[in-house]
């Protein structure tokens, strides 16, 4: 039931914005800010989605989490620059400082009571570089089994 009203509550303050925007600059005035806004915010998302990927390539394990919420983050903000209204490109343009980034993050794990955790391939775990360690430290044991069972025969009960 929130979200219905969350979204209600969105749409009109975006017609609000829309209407105060238009009042002060007119109709042709608002609709070349919605454009202009919107091929901006999206060459931001761009250069800044590059940069991301450059980091990916570099990251070590640990800073794999905070390398993935930064691009959700800004798959998030293009999103919301390609949506036209003036509130959904500033929520944009707030989601393209990495500040903002990293306290959503935080927020997102206090919510969530959980850490970001990369398990690496020789099994150690890291906890998400800066962010935190795994709230449940884990032991990995590799190895190999063999069935000793026959293959006609199931799983037998010991006899008292």
């Amino acid at each position: 039931m929130r979200l219905p009203l969350f979204l209600i509550a969105y749409l009109l303050a975006e017609i609000a914005a829309f209407a105060w925007v238009g009042e002060k600059v007119g109709v042709l005035g608002t609709v070349a800010l919605v454009v202009l806004s919107t091929i901006v915010g999206l060459w931001l998302v761009q250069r800044q989605g590059l940069d991301a990927l450059r980091k990916v390539a570099g990251s070590t394990p640990g800073e794999a989490p905070v390398v993935a919420w930064d691009g959700l983050c800004l798959a998030t903000a293009g999103v919301l620059f390609a949506v036209p209204g003036f509130l959904s490109d500033l929520a944009g343009l707030a989601l393209l400082v990495p500040p903002v980034r990293r306290a959503l993050l935080g927020q997102a794990q206090r919510l969530s009571g959980a850490r970001f955790t990369v398990r690496t391939t020789d099994g150690r775990m890291n906890g998400g570089g800066t962010y935190g360690s795994p709230a449940r430290p884990t032991t990995v044991i590799d190895g190999d089994f063999v069935d000793v069972t026959k293959p006609d025969q199931g799983p037998t009960l010991p006899k008292e």
